[in-house]
């Protein structure tokens, strides 16, 4: 059983590093991508460019937008997220139409 464990262990090890380390070096945009990730991994219907707080304001799921805002102590936290992925500003300037 222990031999099964070893592996999971490494490569949660592994997991935890890397996020530590992005977070350090490249925080916001490390946990804006951990939040993709976790969103489409877990969520149906998620897109995988899309966080979770536009996910929650896109399909209308109220508690979770309200949660969200809570934790982020903004009311239009999930409403500024969403507007931000429909208009494209989250993208890096060198990625956005002239």
């Amino acid at each position: 059983m222990t031999e099964l464990l070893i592996p999971f262990a490494v490569v949660g090890w592994l997991f935890v590093s890397l996020l530590i380390i992005g977070l350090m070096t490249n925080g916001k945009q490390c946990a804006i991508a951990l939040d993709q990730w976790a969103g489409t991994c877990l969520i149906a219907g998620h897109m995988a460019d899309e966080t979770i707080s536009a996910w929650a304001h896109r399909g209308q799921h109220k508690r979770t937008e309200r949660l969200i805002n809570w934790l982020f102590n903004d009311p239009l936290h999930c409403a500024k997220a969403y507007v931000s992925e429909m208009a494209g500003t989250q993208n890096n300037p060198i990625y956005r139409k002239e």
